[in-house]
């Protein structure tokens, strides 16, 4: 190889490497947005100190229900803005969004409250979707026990669950549930058991303790044995 192709090839490769892939928007985007992303940090400022998530569920299955403890199918759903993760798609070759693993953003700590045994086998590995306004969508599955009132005046089993920050109060993560209800198009019936209604609402809690406001979003689903006699 001449010493003239050697120093050839080395300015390519060198080229290269400085800048990068010019050709792959999500290469160049990632690369802009997390060069100095923490991902520890919550997505609040100092004009926008509470970070608003909004929280809705989508009921698709009961398992079990033995002992006052529901086992059920759920999707959760959480959306919130992170302003560090805005950008002009006209600069990224009109890349509008794009999907990432969860452990890579900030992510609420939101927790099934009333949980019994393993509170929650949520598959929280799910990608999250990152908008270009910085509004986040994060949707996964999980396997929840809850504990349940056992009857209601009507004969029905009543169980609710219960979600919540476990470590932010409501001056620091406002928790939101925009649907203000639980979702049921993708109910599986179980054999066993009917459901006779649900419902779904946001509470906010003040405690002798502390001044700060603590939110949940509650979901009920009251139901009776469907086997006859």
């Amino acid at each position: 190889m001449s010493q003239k192709f050697t120093c050839i090839f080395v300015g390519v490769v060198i080229i290269c490497v400085c800048i990068g892939y010019p050709d792959m928007p999500e290469e160049l985007l990632l690369k802009s947005l997390f060069q100095k992303y923490n991902k520890n940090a919550r997505p609040a400022t100092v004009s926008a100190p509470v970070v608003n998530v909004d929280h809705s569920m989508d009921f698709i299955r009961i398992n079990s229900f033995r002992d006052s403890t529901l086992k059920s199918d759920v999707w959760v759903t959480m959306r919130w803005q992170d302003p560090r993760l805005i950008w002009n798609p006209s600069n990224f070759f009109g890349l509008t969004s794009f999907s990432i693993g969860s452990d890579q953003v900030w992510t609420p700590d939101v927790v099934l409250y009333n949980g019994v045994g393993d509170i929650q086998k949520a598959d929280l590995s799910r990608r999250i979707v990152v908008n270009n306004n910085g509004m986040i969508l994060w949707l996964f599955p999980a396997q929840l026990e809850s504990t349940c009132v056992t009857r209601n005046q009507q004969g029905e089993n009543v169980c609710r669950l219960k979600f919540g920050s476990w470590t932010y109060n409501g001056l620091q993560l406002n928790l939101t549930h925009s649907d203000k209800q639980l979702g049921m198009s993708n109910y599986y019936p179980n054999p066993d058991w009917e459901i006779t209604s649900t419902n779904s609402m946001r509470n906010v809690m003040m405690y002798p303790c502390c001044p700060e406001p603590y939110q949940d979003v509650s979901y009920q689903v009251s139901f009776k044995s469907s086997l006859k006699g």
